[in-house]
């Protein structure tokens, strides 16, 4: 028997609520982007190898994200999820500042597991919390708000990095009171951390909203509390949808970290361009197209709507990859910077088009007490193929296909084809396990046909 309701609240609340969890992921992000731009800091100061940089960019702040991930989902079904996230935020926050008083790589790989261990619990808290509070009608909209952070704050990280990032380096030395100098462009992991700690701060002002509220009316609402070991199973079963979504989303994801993380060092090799300028250039590409793809995915999704509202989510989800496919073909064939950032462009646009769809397609298909765990699985498997494998293909195919270190653009076209190819094939195969699935949530007297 449901328990009173508690009262909604206001719609201007509902707004401060997704705009203070927006900013808190768009700088979780400039957390996590800004190490891009550091590649010729780093390689100088520890005499890194790109096998090593691939590394950084990627494995180092995976392991512990992956690692986490599941027991993040667990507990986000469970207990206060604003304080989880306000508590991981203060870590994160912590941890890239860390990064400004490390003296060997190593150090610095360490301080990259600690911001990727606490920003496990951002994305399944953030997206349980939207879930909760907004209406099937508005979830589109709220989700793709939310999800468009990687781009803001990816663009924002390239555009007010690389700026910090010029003036940081023209500093031999900076001195801190008690610590003693530091390299200048070490300093660069302290602003960002602290600008970063600024919306964090923000949390405790935005209330916990009350879990299945607009699950409660409907005939299909199943608030069981799931066990990790059930949830689990629940997605086992119906893995007609589950596998091939979160592997054919991971290959999707597996484009924006490689292209993200190595774009800066493809446009610096290629065409000489410095950190300020692939900051003011490509960052406000990254801003400007990675905003345009997440915020016109729900338009085009209202329109497929009207010829297939019940899997509409999924087959805009599809669009994506074959945009990803026809970027990565122009990119092959750029022959100048202006070109190439053109191609960057409509590839920043493919890969961010789908995110917010593939986002609620979750959550429309998966019950609200599962709803933690199902986004940290997705993010976890995500995480583990994009932000794992991704960035360290690169090095991997410039030397062992390519045999020359300076055809990154290349190599980016080659990857983002490939992984565009299997991201449709896999999504392509999600859409019919997301029918059935959502057949069933809406009639539940249907048999089930998994």
């Amino acid at each position: 028997m449901a328990g009173p309701r508690a009262a909604q609240p206001g719609r201007g609340k509902l707004v401060y609520a997704l705009l203070v969890l927006t900013a808190v992921y768009c700088f979780a992000f400039v957390d996590r982007q800004i190490l891009n731009l550091l590649v010729g800091p780093i390689k100088r100061e520890f005499a890194a190898s790109d096998s090593q940089i691939g590394y950084l960019l990627g494995p180092a702040f995976i392991f512990s994200y992956a690692s986490l991930g599941l027991p993040a989902g667990w507990w986000v079904d469970r207990t206060n999820r604003r304080n989880l996230v306000f508590g991981a935020g203060i870590v994160w926050g912590l941890g890239t500042m860390a990064a400004a008083f490390v003296t060997s790589y190593e150090a610095l790989f360490l301080s990259r597991l600690v911001v990727g261990g606490s920003e496990a619990f951002l994305f399944p808290a953030g997206m349980s919390m939207i879930a909760d509070m907004f209406d099937k009608r508005r979830l589109p909209v709220a989700t793709s708000v939310f999800l468009a952070s990687p781009y803001i704050g990816g663009g924002l990280a390239l555009i007010f990095g690389g700026l910090v990032l010029q003036w940081t380096e023209s500093l031999p030395q900076v001195a801190l009171p008690l610590i003693g100098g530091i390299p200048g462009w070490q300093f660069t992991f302290i602003i960002i951390g602290l600008v970063g700690l600024l919306p964090v701060l923000l949390l405790p002002t935005i209330h916990e909203p009350a879990r299945d509220r607009h699950d409660a009316d409907e005939a299909a609402a199943d608030t069981r509390r799931y066990g990790f070991v059930q949830g689990l199973a629940y997605m086992a079963q119906r893995w007609r949808y589950y596998f091939a979504f979160f592997f054919g989303a991971a290959c999707s994801s597996l484009v924006l970290t490689t292209v993200s993380a190595w774009a800066p060092t493809f446009l610096t090799r290629s065409f000489g361009m410095n950190p300020a300028a692939i900051g003011v250039n490509y960052g406000s590409l990254v801003l400007v197209f990675g905003l345009g793809g997440g915020l016109l995915s729900p338009i085009v999704n209202a329109f497929i709507a009207r010829r297939h509202p019940l899997d509409s989510t999924m087959r805009t989800v599809r669009l994506g990859p074959v945009m990803v496919m026809l970027s990565a073909l122009c990119l092959w064939f750029s022959t100048s910077q202006t070109m190439a950032l053109v191609c960057l462009a409509c590839l920043t646009f493919a890969y961010s088009f789908p995110l917010s769809m593939a986002g609620t397609s979750l959550q429309l298909a998966t019950p609200p007490r599962l709803r933690g765990s199902a986004s940290a699985a997705y993010f976890v498997i995500v995480s583990l193929i994009g932000h794992g494998v991704g960035p360290t293909l690169v090095p991997l195919v410039t030397h062992n296909i390519f045999g020359d270190e300076a055809r990154v653009g290349e190599a980016l076209a080659l990857i983002a084809f490939v992984f565009g190819v299997l991201a449709f094939c896999l999504l392509s195969f999600a859409l019919r396990g997301f029918q059935i699935e959502r057949g069933l949530r809406e009639h539940p007297a249907v048999p089930k046909e998994f």
